[in-house]
Parts: structure tokens; C-alpha cells; sequence
């Protein structure tokens, strides 16, 4: 189960970054109402095709938005 939820978090993580890569985004332009933080709703503007499951695996302290670390290991 750890395994997979592991190979799960990363894979997500991997298309998140490559996705976001190819669209040229940074945190302060996905970030719209510049509270700091990167919502979901924020980021599925952003890049369109984004996938909750994809979030939830970069958001890694889980408190349900990325923060500008998250965010900078996604090489977004």
C-alpha cells in the first residue's frame, strides 16, 4: 500500500511538473488573489487539465494549498 501510494505521489508529481514546465507558470502568476498560497482552483486555471489527485500529491504537508516551496519543487 505505501509503495503504491508513494509510486502514485510521484508519478502525479512528475506530470504536474512537466505539465506546468511546458506552460511557463510561475507562483506569483498562478497565485491570483496573491494570499501566498496556490489553491487547486487557482492551479486548474492555470493548466486546465490538472487532476485533484495531482494536487493532493504535491501539496506534501497537506494542508490543501501549495505554498511557494511546494510549488518551487515542482519546478513549476
Amino acid at each position: 500500500m505505501i509503495r503504491t501510494t508513494t509510486a502514485a505521489a510521484l508519478t502525479a508529481a512528475y506530470v504536474l511538473s512537466g505539465t506546468a514546465m511546458a506552460q511557463g507558470m510561475s507562483f506569483e502568476q498562478v497565485d491570483r488573489d496573491q494570499n501566498g498560497v496556490v489553491s487547486f482552483e487557482e492551479l486548474s486555471v492555470a493548466i486546465p487539465n490538472i487532476t485533484q489527485e495531482a494536487f493532493d500529491a504535491a501539496d506534501a504537508n497537506r494542508d490543501l494549498v501549495l505554498d511557494p516551496q511546494e510549488f518551487e519543487a515542482l519546478d513549476l
